[in-house]
């Protein structure tokens, strides 16, 4: 051991000051060990934990919100299908609303129309009532003129032509007064 030491000293160390630094050096070791390392070795193992639970978490929450969005969009897909189903279904009612108003709109035009050709026809009809009731009297009184005046020949073939023109008159001016369509 002296040829160390004399090494030692020819370096310019003390041999016993070296002892103390190595005793020193290994007790600074074990404290910083035991008290700084351990705990900052605990602290950085927790701190990779932690940072391994929130990259497990984070990686579930993406899972999560994938799935939640996919639901969503699922919902929303069915949302637009049942919207454009009750557009069409409004768009149907629509069109029956107003097939079924034209329709009504027609039997109610058909049925003016044949209460106007009913009406027509009543006036048509008391027309001619009172054409012939007319047409009857002036009967009577040609009857009556002939039977009244002893006619002769050519006067009862004129009073039958005025008769006659008479009638036919009358029955244009009934036509006449007949409103038309």
């Amino acid at each position: 051991m002296e040829g160390l030491t004399a090494l030692l000293e020819g370096l310019g160390l003390e041999p016993g000051a070296l002892l103390v630094n190595i005793v020193g050096f290994l007790l600074l070791l074990y404290l910083l060990r035991r008290f700084a390392f351990g705990p900052v070795s605990e602290f950085m193992e927790q701190r990779a934990a932690r940072i391994e639970q929130d990259l497990k978490q984070a990686r579930e929450d993406r899972t999560l919100a994938a799935a939640e969005r996919e639901h969503l969009q699922e919902q929303l897909d069915e949302m637009r299908e049942e919207f454009r189903s009750e557009i069409a279904k409004s768009t149907r009612q629509a069109r029956q609303a107003i097939a079924e108003l034209h329709a009504e709109a027609r039997v109610q035009r058909q049925e003016t129309v044949a209460q106007g050709e009913e009406q027509l026809r009543r006036a048509h009809e008391s027309m001619m009532v009172e054409v012939r009731r007319q047409a009857a009297q002036m009967a009577v009184e040609v009857a009556g003129r002939i039977i009244h005046d002893a006619l002769d020949d050519q006067r009862q073939a004129a009073l039958v032509e005025e008769f006659i023109e008479d009638i036919d008159r009358l029955a244009e001016d009934a036509a006449k007064e007949q409103p038309t369509n």
